[in-house]
């Protein structure tokens, strides 16, 4: 099973098309669709994984519904079926969602995925004219060869995963919340309000912090590349000082611009807590306030806020990779 999903894809086959088109979403969908039948069966397993875990704290709010309107003497009796199911789709169905998920991730796609970037992208580098290479640092060159591959399958794979679980968990939360009380769903109607708005405003901001990180990054890697090349000429003309200089120029303005993007990850943490804490605060304060009014009852209480916790615990995750 492992091999024949690390046959799935090959890496190093030749490029059946020109290089890669220059504009974002052209450039991910000229190698995106070259995998686009893992991709489509990753996407299928998110969703399936997503709707499973979303059944989960159904079940702890209906398991406790069960316990508190049955007697130890019925209790399997009447309901035996519904813990039995219940747990087979705890103990057999999810995982099965689960490990199809990280075969596809894993096995058909991180390393394949990676090295077809990295092998066609390589591939109309090196066909390049002889002024290309002239104007650049190979070092700086190489590394973006590298970094692209894995980060393009990061973040397809992320967006695959990550975020389509958020909109399918926070979509069937939804309607589980509302389907118990309507108004015990506003308060993740508000967050989701508040989420989307703090990506609104972080998103662009790190995006063109993290570009220019990024380019910092691959003159730093180009100079001392450089440097490590030319290092006969260096020491045959007592260019140390100089070199050091060249290269410390470089890590000083990388880690300044680093830091610069650092405070905007800061920022977005500190505010997504706050926010996941007024969710899970708010969720279980109005299912507690509506349980002493009798509009819900105790295992709606019980459901409702493990569906909270798990959206606000996974929040900060898909908020860093949607960045």
């Amino acid at each position: 099973m492992f091999t024949r999903l690390e046959r799935a894809l090959a890496p190093t086959r030749p490029p059946a098309s020109p290089g890669p088109p220059a504009r974002l979403v052209a450039f991910y969908w000229h190698f995106a669709r070259q995998a686009k039948g893992l991709l489509a069966a990753l996407f299928v397993a998110g969703f399936l994984v997503a709707l499973l875990d979303s059944l989960t704290p159904a079940f702890v709010g209906r398991l406790v519904t069960l316990l508190t309107t049955s007697t130890p003497q019925q209790l399997f009796a009447q309901s035996g079926h519904w813990l039995l199911g219940m747990a087979l789709i705890l103990v057999v169905v999810r995982p099965a969602a689960l490990m199809a998920q990280n075969l596809l991730a894993n096995q058909a796609i991180a390393a394949n995925v990676s090295n077809l970037i990295r092998w066609q992208n390589h591939w109309h580098v090196a066909r390049q004219a002889w002024g290309f290479f002239q104007n650049d640092f190979a070092g700086r060159i190489a590394t973006k060869v590298m970094q692209t591959g894995p980060a393009l399958r990061e973040s397809l794979v992320a967006l695959l995963t990550g975020v389509w679980y958020i909109l399918v968990y926070g979509s069937s939360a939804l309607l589980m919340l509302a389907a118990a009380d309507r108004r015990l769903a506003l308060p993740m109607v508000f967050w989701f309000g508040g989420y989307v708005a703090l990506l609104w405003v972080f998103v662009p901001r790190m995006r063109d912090r993290s570009q220019h990180v990024s380019e910092a990054r691959s003159v730093l890697t180009g100079r001392i590349v450089d440097t490590y090349t030319n290092i006969l000429t260096v020491k045959l003309f007592a260019r140390g000082r100089e070199e050091d200089a060249y290269v410390r120029e470089a890590v000083d303005r990388h880690t300044g611009l680093f830091h610069a993007s650092l405070r905007l990850n800061t920022l977005l943490n500190v505010s997504l807590t706050t926010l996941n804490a007024l969710l899970v605060t708010g969720t279980g304060a109005t299912a507690v306030v509506l349980w002493t009014r009798g509009a819900v009852s105790v295992g709606t209480v019980a459901m409702a806020l493990p569906l909270a916790w798990q959206i606000a615990s996974m929040a900060g995750w898909v908020a860093q990779n949607v960045t």
